[in-house]
């Protein structure tokens, strides 16, 4: 039960960072909007409105991804779970993320139409590592998966009840 409601709190925090950050001074990062543009081209209020549910969809079902590839590595002893190995899985999301899903996204991503010499209505487009956001916004992404990371760590590094030791006063 700790390792589903640790699943479902690094999931809300990776969301609730992207949400908050721009408050904090860091660029807005529509990823669910960017999904949206890159496999539905055809629907124009798809990549404009960052409800859209189906690209809110696909994006929850990558982040149970995550965590079940963590499950995985886990249960194979493979990786030790904690903080540690938390945060360093979330440099890695992080890195695979930026490095090769975002850019891959940006071949398939509607772009929206721009005259010459002017940039685009709408500045977040799939790049690598969002450059055309700024370094703040690869920053914003980093937090974002250390959050996941450490959460997702710290929870599966709790205890099984089997595990611990008898509370005082129990039956034997």
């Amino acid at each position: 039960m700790e390792r589903t409601v640790g699943a479902a709190a690094a999931v809300l925090a990776w969301v609730g960072w992207l949400a908050i950050c721009p408050a904090l001074g860091f660029p807005v990062l529509g990823t669910a909007a960017m999904i949206n543009r890159a496999f539905f081209k055809q629907i124009p209020e798809a990549g404009h409105q960052p409800n859209f549910w189906i690209g809110w969809t696909i994006l929850i079902a990558a982040l149970a991804g995550a965590i079940a590839l963590f499950f995985i590595l886990e249960r194979r002893h493979l990786v030790r779970p904690g903080i540690r190995t938390g945060l360093i899985y979330g440099v890695l999301l992080w890195l695979v993320v930026g490095a090769v899903v975002m850019p891959v996204l940006g071949i398939f991503e509607a772009k929206p139409p721009s005259a010459p010499g002017f940039q685009p209505a709408d500045p977040m487009q799939a790049t690598f590592m969002m450059y055309t956001l700024g370094p703040a916004a690869a920053a914003a992404a980093l937090i974002a998966w250390l959050l996941f990371g450490a959460i997702l760590g710290a929870t599966w590094s709790v205890p099984d009840k089997s595990d611990s030791a008898p509370v005082l006063g129990s039956a034997r």
